[in-house]
């Protein structure tokens, strides 16, 4: 038996603590042939920070920060500057980042077929969503990245970059619609990824 999907879109990669988005990003950047860059070098012009007692995991210069709402640390790509498309401006990195708004989806329905349309496009897309709700454990308020893989049905096949969570899920729609409602409302969303150039 085969320990991995034969039909994954992806390698998956692992992260190191709090660079679940840099590492997505990275997995992208994989399969669209463009050259790799450190997730630690990512998450800095993503804004990136950790709590003091995760720095000794990084080389040098990240910032560290407790905040609240992201307790295990985590981008500030809220600010301008830490944009997406202007941390890839900045990197040289051919991709275009934009969201497509949770609310903008009326059901777990809606948004299924919208990633199920995403994969017959072979896009590339990445999932926010609240882990406390997607794996019904309250006391994991916070949030979380994931690389949209597949549509099985009515269930969504994620890719988790997490270094203790299984690299393949699969999780029944209306659970990831709930969770992904619960990430912050202002970047809550499928979060999709585009190059910006031609070259294979």
């Amino acid at each position: 038996m085969n320990p991995t999907p034969p039909d994954s879109r992806y390698i998956p990669f692992t992260q190191q603590p709090s660079c679940c988005v840099p590492t997505c990003i990275q997995m992208v950047m994989y399969r669209n042939g463009i050259p790799l860059r450190p997730a630690e070098e990512i998450g800095h012009h993503l804004g990136l920070t950790v709590p003091p007692d995760r720095a000794r995991l990084f080389y040098a210069d990240v910032a560290t920060e407790i905040r609240s709402n992201f307790p295990l640390g985590g981008i500030r790509s809220h600010l301008p500057e830490y944009h997406p498309n202007a941390a890839f401006d900045r990197m040289g990195i051919p991709l275009r980042f934009t969201i497509e708004p949770i609310s903008g989806f009326s059901s777990a329905h809606a948004l299924v077929s919208r990633l199920r349309a995403l994969e017959e496009q072979d896009g590339d897309a990445m999932l926010p969503w609240n882990i406390g709700v997607l794996l019904d454990d309250p006391s994991r308020d916070w949030a979380h990245v994931a690389v949209f893989d597949r549509v099985i049905g009515e269930r969504v096949r994620i890719i988790d970059p997490g270094w203790q969570a299984p690299k393949w899920s699969t999780f029944d729609g209306e659970r990831m619609f709930a969770a992904m409602q619960r990430h912050h409302p202002d970047w809550a969303g499928i979060w999709l990824l585009s190059r910006t150039d031609t070259t294979p």
